[in-house]
């Protein structure tokens, strides 16, 4: 494979173009790999702009960038153009530094620009950079210029290198996905396999090394955009239907999936005079099919100044039962006690995080200030956003449909909604009234919000959640996704225990006077009912954790007791009427209690699913097993092509007993294996060599004397045909015994003898 340089006598690559002498490289047949690796990094940097805004001006100063290194590949030299791109980056990374607001970062700190960079590379989307179309903009003609300018010298496999470098970063931060990636690792293969073909015998003398090539490259974009915590998925695996509460709570980057599952487990226990849900985090960036915090966290000093409207004074204490990594309060939380408030963060929505985790038995003391405004007063607020909450956080994708926007405004238009209060009010209800609650759907392509509002009938809290803040943005009205858990199992005046099947997304909406309100577009009947069958179904199989001593209850035969009961069953005796008359226990180890709930609300999935948490054993699905079928193809062609396959038979051959044949053609292939075993410990035979000759010269090296007693059995039924079978046989075990003799490990068995 070679990596040449276009250039006529004086170094310079020549060719007629509107502007002159254009690089001759950019003609050439490879060039079409490097265009195509080029474009898959540069869709990575468009769905980052997508979301943020500013794919137009992505596209001009790529544009500019790729004139200038096709223009100054016929100009300058390598190492100058290095040093430009170097100049370039620095001068780009600098002026980002300068245009981020000092609020946000530490003042004069560009090792706190460079963390960030580098954080990147740990899984986090580059969406979580402050300012990232303004990011991208400076970042994106670096390798746009020294791309063009490499594939205008001709030196295409580096050029297409440099891109899949760049695309390879964009894998790293999970903003790649499985399409692109392919595209850039077959671009990349494309520009080498061009190159090696353009050579005169290239392909004749590297054809299969291409081939070996391209199909690893192919295979390893399956397998690696999954490191290590991509968007992309890995293709061999399947991990069956996610619990709820993973794709909600803690995370800086929020998945939207299909199918999810509730778990019955208890996580803590809150002690709170009021009832809240229990906010430990939020999102304000929307990719369009998920959600992303930006911004860093920083140290929490002293106490958050809270909510700028009234608010009440709220002391509310948590005891963890497993181990966490947030910290639950009502909203907002802005202070936390003990050991743990002397190491919190606060992030840049006002949310309080542990610098460690929570551990089991822990209790940590929270103090929130929690508002109280009324209706009215939220009806009258101002609109006068703050010029930074607004622009945040009515962020929308670029490609989010006109229609979210008409849908919702004929909404608002219905109810005589005025202002942001009871136009939120209006889309709450609107869902709530609209659709259903279901844990079994099957996520949707594009747009989440767009996708639920006009194609879905059912989904779950962030479904709802989701479609509700695109909807208020579409408006103007600032709005963002909150999470954390709902209230829980109340099992005293102020105590309530709270399971993984609490995890809850919900609403906030801005009000410049008051501060973050909450609004919670999921019908609760039917969320309530799902989480209640999934506790009684795992108390009835007697799973652990899912209770404490407050929540718990004893059953008695003919008694029931329980503090968060389903909803008005008909009791008779300790049993409940089902719709069909019939009589089903709730408590006892016959519990059918998913038999009267429709499929969507089943909270382990469909029916078919196997095990407590429907991720039991289950068939292999056709994309594993095409995979698999690939992993094995490639695998036996590129050791075959390097011999591995061969060597592995020939050693297979050389220690296990075959089957005898004529006493000659034993003979025979006895010494064909002794050559084999020679060739490797000593030298190969010569050619022309005969083999008396070969294993005389090899005697003065020490070679045992059994190998020449086969070149005499060998000699015999080669020349003379006179040969026993005896001897035969005994020309095949010395070599056998040799060949075991020089097996690693094996062979010290026959130096103890």
């Amino acid at each position: 494979m070679t990596d040449r340089s276009a250039a006529g006598s004086t170094g310079t690559p020549r060719g007629i173009g509107p502007f002159g002498a254009v690089p001759a490289g950019l003609s050439e047949p490879a060039a079409l790999g490097v265009v195509l690796a080029f474009l898959a990094y540069l869709s990575a940097f468009a769905s980052i702009t997508n979301v943020v805004g500013g794919t137009t001006r992505l596209v001009a100063v790529v544009a500019v960038a790729a004139v200038c290194g096709a223009a100054l590949a016929r100009l300058v030299a390598p190492r100058t153009a290095i040093r430009l791109t170097a100049g370039l980056l620095l001068v780009g990374l600098f002026g980002y530094y300068l245009a981020i607001p000092g609020s946000r970062v530490a003042l004069g700190s560009l090792v706190t620009v460079a963390l960030d960079v580098v954080s990147l590379l740990t899984g986090l989307s580059v969406l979580r950079l402050v300012l990232v179309d303004v990011w991208v903009l400076v970042v994106v003609p670096v390798p746009t210029f020294l791309v063009a300018y490499l594939a205008g010298r001709g030196r295409h496999v580096t050029a297409a290198t440099v891109a899949g470098g760049t695309l390879g970063f964009l894998v790293l931060t999970g903003d790649a996905g499985d399409a692109t990636t392919l595209a850039g690792v077959i671009g990349v293969a494309v520009a080498v396999g061009l190159s090696t073909v353009s050579v005169p015998g290239g392909f004749r003398s590297h054809g299969g090394t291409l081939a070996a090539v391209l199909a690893v490259m192919v295979l390893a974009s399956a397998t690696v955009t999954v490191v290590p915590a991509g968007a992309a998925q890995p293709w061999a695996v399947d991990r069956g239907a996610p619990g709820i509460e993973s794709t909600v709570v803690g995370d800086d980057e929020l998945e939207i999936v299909g199918t999810t599952r509730l778990s019955p487990e208890v996580r803590f226990t809150m002690e709170s005079s009021v009832e809240r849900n229990w906010h430990v985090g939020s999102y304000d960036t929307y990719t369009g099919d998920g959600w992303v915090r930006s911004g860093e966290e920083r140290p929490l000093d002293g106490s958050l100044s809270g909510p700028p409207g009234e608010t009440t004074a709220v002391e509310s204490t948590f005891t963890a039962e497993t181990e966490l990594e947030t910290l639950p309060a009502p909203w907002q939380a802005v202070g936390v006690g003990g050991v743990v408030g002397g190491a919190a963060q606060v992030d840049e929505r006002g949310t309080i995080h542990p610098s460690s985790p929570v551990l089991p038995g822990d209790q940590v003391a929270m103090e929130s200030r929690v508002l109280d405004a009324s209706p009215s007063e939220l009806r009258n607020a101002s609109t006068d956003y703050d010029p930074a909450i607004e622009e945040r956080y009515t962020q929308l994708p670029e490609s989010t449909p006109d229609r979210v926007g008409e849908r919702t405004a004929e909404i608002l238009a219905e109810a005589d909604a005025e202002n942001p209060y009871d136009g939120a009010a209006a889309i709450e209800s609107h869902l709530i009234e609209e659709y259903d609650y279901s844990l079994t759907i099957e996520r949707p392509d594009g747009d989440i919000a767009d996708a639920f509002l006009f194609e879905m009938t059912a989904g779950y809290c962030t479904y709802f959640a989701t479609t509700m803040v695109a909807m208020l943005r579409s408006q103007g009205v600032p709005a963002r996704l909150a999470t954390g858990y709902s209230s829980g199992q109340q099992v005293s005046g102020d105590e309530y225990v709270v399971r993984g099947q609490d995890a809850h997304a919900w609403v906030m909406v801005y009000f410049p006077e008051h501060g973050w309100v909450e609004f919670d577009p999921t019908p609760s009947a039917e969320r309530d009912l799902a989480r209640d069958i999934r506790l009684a179904e795992a108390r009835s199989d007697g799973a652990e954790n899912v209770d404490t001593e407050q929540s718990g209850f004893e059953i008695n035969p003919g008694i029931q007791e329980e503090p968060n009961e389903l909803p008005e069953p008909d009791e008779t005796n300790g049993t409940e009427s089902d719709s069909n008359g019939s009589d089903t226990e709730v408590n006892g180890s016959d519990s059918t209690v998913n038999d009267s709930v429709p499929e969507e609300l089943r909270p382990d999935g469909p029916s078919t699913a196997t095990g407590s948490d429907g991720d039991g054993p289950s068939l292999p699905s056709r994309e594993i097993l095409g995979y698999w079928l690939f992993v094995v193809v490639v695998a036996t062609a590129g050791a075959r092509h390097v011999g591995v396959t061969d060597r592995a038979y020939h050693a297979a051959r050389l220690r296990l007993p075959s089957r005898s044949r004529t006493p000659r053609a034993d003979a025979e292939r006895a010494f064909e294996d002794l050559e084999r075993i020679l060739s490797r410990r000593y030298r190969a035979r010569r050619a022309g060599e005969t083999p008396r000759a070969y294993l005389d010269g090899l005697r003065a090296r020490g070679v045992d004397d059994r190998v020449h007693a086969v070149g005499e059995v060998y000699e015999r039924a080669a020349y003379a045909g006179d040969v026993t079978p005896e001897e035969a046989d005994e020309a095949r075990r010395t070599v056998r015994r040799l060949a075991l003799e020089s097996t690693p490990l094996v062979g010290r068995l026959f130096d103890r003898e």
